[in-house]
């Protein structure tokens, strides 16, 4: 058998700027869900009101996202879609306190290096817009006058044609791509009150046909009707929320007077405990933490299996925002900052499975949610009203 022989140690050289920039920009846009996702965070974060979202062949195509947001002012053309180039913050030290989507100045970088990119934008002090295209390094190559209202459209083609393997699974996979982006996208649905966000897809030649639609409703429930219709909203009640109670602090290790007050607030609905209400899956399980959409584990096995103690055989509907202060969240710990790290985790299980319990067995679930008023021994209860 023989053996290996490593060759001479090579010296260590930086790698090019340019294969850096497709190295971490694959790293950024892993799937068509991040790249909707990207470009949807980045309309709410300049001010839009409405967002039209429209895909050619299940976004292999096309994906575009137009808004009615600030727009882009010229100054900033340039740095538009440059690596680690953001109006968010100056400095790490911002990051406690940034309560926008974007901060990182690493999505439209990404894409540009993943897919052909073109903008059109007209900035609210400019009274005509203007068409952009940018190479795979995110610089210019067209600037053109182009009619607009004040708003941004981003143009994305042909995504991921810049790395042959992922390009060829992207399409291949395509539908089960385009379902995931879907269910990403009903999240900011839900959670973008005052926002209408209009998403179509258009196959061939074929009409466009609707994906998902809100209309700028003021509230979480009107979102969760526009999206899922109201044979959904009949099955949910609102989410009430308790201090945790002695027994389950102990199970958490947790001592009930050396905990804060008042750290989280919690707010959403659930689905009621009623066999034959709940769902055969959690597709439809939605969590955010301060309104950003994120997946957090403990937080979705814990409502999973309070629910299991009631009706064993089928899945809630979930849509909960926790609130909590800016400077008990870190938000930067993975690129498309679904993972999220929270201060005193311990206690916000704590309440939330002290609250479903309650909820639960005081028969909270058999309440409509146009009924406003319930009695627990003792006191009366107004239900919350989104």
């Amino acid at each position: 058998m023989e053996e290996f022989c490593p060759g001479p140690a090579r010296a260590i050289k930086p790698i090019d700027r340019q294969s850096v920039h497709q190295i971490c920009s694959g790293q950024v846009v892993l799937n068509l869900g991040t790249a909707v996702k990207e470009l949807v965070e980045n309309s709410i974060d300049a001010g839009a009101t409405n967002i039209d979202i429209k895909l050619k062949d299940y976004g292999a195509e096309l994906v575009e996202v137009a808004d009615n947001g600030g727009g882009v002012e010229e100054a900033n053309f340039a740095g538009l879609t440059l690596k680690h180039y953001t109006s968010k913050l100056q400095e790490f030290s911002d990051l406690v306190h940034v309560e926008t989507f974007g901060f990182r100045g690493e999505a439209l970088s990404s894409l540009c290096a993943l897919s052909e990119v073109s903008v059109v934008t007209c900035h609210k002090s400019s009274k005509v817009g203007t068409r952009l295209v940018f190479d795979h390094n995110g610089k210019i190559t067209q600037k053109t006058p182009h009619p607009r209202q004040q708003g941004t459209t981003v143009s994305i083609q042909q995504l991921f044609h810049t790395l042959p393997v992922r390009h060829k699974e992207f399409q291949r996979n395509i539908k089960k791509e385009y379902a995931k982006m879907v269910q990403v996208l009903q999240g900011y649905c839900i959670i973008s009150t005052g926002v209408r966000i209009n998403c179509t897809n258009q196959v061939g030649q074929s009409k466009r046909n609707p994906v998902v639609s809100t209309n700028g409703n003021p509230g979480m429930k009107d979102n969760v009707g526009a999206v899922f219709g109201a044979k959904q909203l009949q099955s949910l009640i609102p989410f009430q929320q308790l201090p945790s109670s002695d027994h389950i602090c102990e199970d958490y290790g947790l001592k009930k007077t050396e905990l804060p007050e008042n750290l989280y607030t919690i707010t959403g609905f659930v689905s009621r405990g009623d066999h034959g209400v709940g769902r055969s899956s959690t597709d439809r399980q939605f969590f955010f933490i301060n309104q950003r959409p994120c997946d957090p584990p403990k937080v979705s096995k814990l409502v999973n299996e309070v629910y299991h103690m009631y009706n064993r055989h089928q899945y809630p509907f979930v849509a909960l925002n926790i609130c909590v202060a800016t400077d008990c969240v870190d938000v930067n710990v993975t690129p498309d900052k679904r993972q999220i790290l929270l201060q005193e985790e311990k206690l916000l299980l704590a309440i939330l499975k002290t609250s479903l319990i309650a909820m639960y067995e005081t028969g909270v679930n058999k309440i409509s949610l146009n009924q406003k008023v319930f009695e627990m021994p003792g006191m009366k209860c107004l239900l919350t009203v989104f």
